[in-house]
């Protein structure tokens, strides 16, 4: 019967404790929310007026303004991984170069962490598993934005001639 009291009481002063602080966290909740829901809407560009039918012919011309847009400030986004530092090095001076001479603006090199693959094998596959050997490969990688790039920039770098070995990805 006294257990029974005491976890009682216990349950009591959980929901006590649980009803004095949940109207502060429910606030705080409730706010983050509001915030997140405001942010969402600032990113889709007010759409849900158009959604509802309220403009929709604004909606259509904002839409295109912002495709003219997108092409007038076109960014491309250049990833490149190499095993070998040096190779990269070139890659990365020859590109950047291509950049000054075409006048767009660039970020970077930016230098991304070096992903580093070890593999252990055996030396010898039946006896003396105490001897083994190490091998690494190393990526390096590194990532350039241009930005304002011009038909004249594009033709230059695929005019490029990289280094072998050198990985290229490019994202618009």
């Amino acid at each position: 019967m006294v257990a029974t009291n005491l976890s009682r009481s216990v349950r009591e002063g959980a929901v006590a404790r649980r009803a004095a602080s949940g109207g502060r966290s429910a606030a705080r909740g409730h706010a983050a929310r509001a915030a997140g829901q405001k942010r969402r809407e600032q990113r889709r560009g007010g759409c849900d007026r158009a959604v509802r039918g309220e403009g929709v012919v604004l909606a259509a011309a904002a839409a295109e303004a912002s495709e003219a847009e997108v092409e007038s400030r076109s960014t491309l986004r250049i990833k490149l991984k190499c095993y070998s530092s040096e190779p990269l090095q070139e890659a990365v001076e020859a590109i950047l170069d291509v950049a000054y001479r075409t006048g767009c603006d660039k970020t970077g090199p930016a230098y991304l962490p070096t992903r580093r693959r070890k593999y252990t094998i055996l030396k010898s596959p039946h006896v003396n598993k105490d001897s083994r050997e190490q091998f690494e490969i190393r990526t390096h990688q590194r990532i350039i934005d241009l930005k304002n790039v011009s038909a004249q920039t594009i033709d230059g770098l695929m005019a490029l001639d990289l280094p072998a070995g050198v990985d290229v990805e490019v994202k618009i």
